[in-house]
């Protein structure tokens, strides 16, 4: 195969890369302002299709369990945004505050950045019993599978029991959430985001310390 073959295949590959993520972006868009707009329960894969002048077809090909797989994949997409294991993985006694306001900045981020998603997403689950039980299990196994790469890579982990790691994971990013969502959506709690992260990275460093004396 020629150079020129393989340039015009490298180049369409990644048009349709790209086409299938704004399909996808367009499906997130469309389906959480129709969330805001008139709940989750009223809202269907075909008023998704109908906003965003789309086939139906197209969605199920991108999520073929229709609206719970819409908000499991963002769901993913967000969590792989702002959790790095990487850098988790090298936690130390030295550095464990920074990679706490590393979190919590990158949460907080995340939070700003997908505000009218978040508040969707929350909307959602908390109007669905079942939605509610799948997120929840979902956070769950997004943890568990985390300390397990955690435990293998750093010897901190390893003295630490899996359960012990997965609730803490757990009680970590919940505390920071609800905090999170009241200042952004409710009520500001500091005048700046710089008072605001050292606050909240603090409060979660003095947290952890409880949690693990109890």
């Amino acid at each position: 195969m020629s150079n020129y073959s393989l340039n015009i295949i490298m180049k369409s590959s990644k048009k349709f890369s790209r086409n299938k993520q704004e399909k996808i972006n367009l499906i997130y868009d469309t389906f959480f302002k129709l969330i805001l707009k008139q709940g989750y329960h009223k809202t269907s894969t075909n008023h998704v299709a109908k906003s965003a002048k789309i086939s139906i077809g197209t969605i199920y090909k991108y999520f073929p369990k229709g609206k719970i797989d819409i908000i499991r994949r963002y769901f993913e997409k967000s969590m792989e945004t702002f959790l790095d294991s990487q850098q988790l993985s090298n936690m130390n006694d030295e550095n464990v505050r920074d990679l706490l306001n590393h979190f919590v900045l990158d949460l907080f981020e995340n939070h700003k950045k997908n505000k009218g998603y978040n508040l969707a997403l929350r909307s959602a689950i908390q109007s669905d019993k079942i939605l509610h039980d799948v997120h929840k299990e979902k956070i769950f196994h997004f943890f568990k599978e985390l300390v397990q790469k955690l435990r293998k890579s750093n010897e901190n982990f390893k003295q630490i029991s899996e359960k012990k790691l997965v609730d803490v994971f757990i009680f970590m990013y919940n505390l920071v959430n609800a905090i999170l969502y009241h200042h952004l959506s409710i009520m500001e709690l500091f005048d700046t985001d710089d008072k605001f992260i050292d606050y909240l990275s603090d409060l979660v460093a003095f947290s952890l310390q409880y949690y693990f004396k109890t």
